[in-house]
């Protein structure tokens, strides 16, 4: 039981008055919503994205806060709530870039081998679509976010070896990722040199 959890007369209030009051529930909201969207603009890199999760989350906090039972701290248990959005959000980015595929649109290549810092950053963000939901968190929350693998493990409710595992599988995904998309973009650069001559 986490009595010491700070947020708990602000909870008791707020299950208290719900649904028909709303002023603690409100005050719940305005003290979360900056962490929320940071949280979901840290993983999903888009502002826009990052709203709707977190408005979803704090509709989702709505319907369920009566039945909160103070068993982790709150903070945690929001922060696993907003993580689980945006696992959705991925999941349907990722649908959505399958059927973009299937239409047959190609990814913006690489320009060339030095790309500037921002490029490079949008390239490896573009990766990190290409890999699995399952890895693609896991390394998110500890390159992005910068979570320690012990914060991962709480988080996701998986083992300490297991988030070093699936961290460690996705850098070296990443690399051959970026390694491709460099000799891609050199062989690309030799045809285009060789055309000109």
């Amino acid at each position: 039981m986490s009595d010491g959890d700070p947020d708990r007369d602000l909870i008791e209030r707020a299950q208290a008055e719900l649904p028909y009051g709303t002023s603690a529930f409100d005050e719940l909201v305005r003290k979360y919503h900056s962490t929320i969207f940071r949280r979901a603009y840290g993983i999903l890199r888009s502002g826009a994205d990052a709203e709707e999760v977190t408005q979803d989350v704090c509709l989702s906090i709505f319907r369920s806060l009566g039945r909160y039972r103070f068993e982790r701290p709150f903070s945690h248990w929001v922060s696993t709530v907003t993580l689980n959005a945006c696992r959705m959000t991925l999941r349907r980015r990722a649908a959505e870039q399958r059927r973009r595929d299937a239409a047959g649109r190609e990814r913006t290549p690489l320009d060339g081998p030095q790309p500037s810092d921002s490029t490079l950053r949008r390239v490896v963000l573009e990766m990190l679509d290409e890999i699995e939901e399952g890895t693609r968190v896991p390394v998110l929350m500890r390159f992005v976010e910068g979570f320690t693998y012990v914060e991962i493990a709480d988080q996701l409710e998986l083992s300490e070896s297991a988030v070093k595992m699936r961290v460690s599988r996705g850098a070296k995904r990443l690399r051959a990722l970026y390694e491709e998309r460099v000799a891609t973009a050199e062989r690309k650069a030799a045809a285009r040199g060789t055309d000109d001559g």
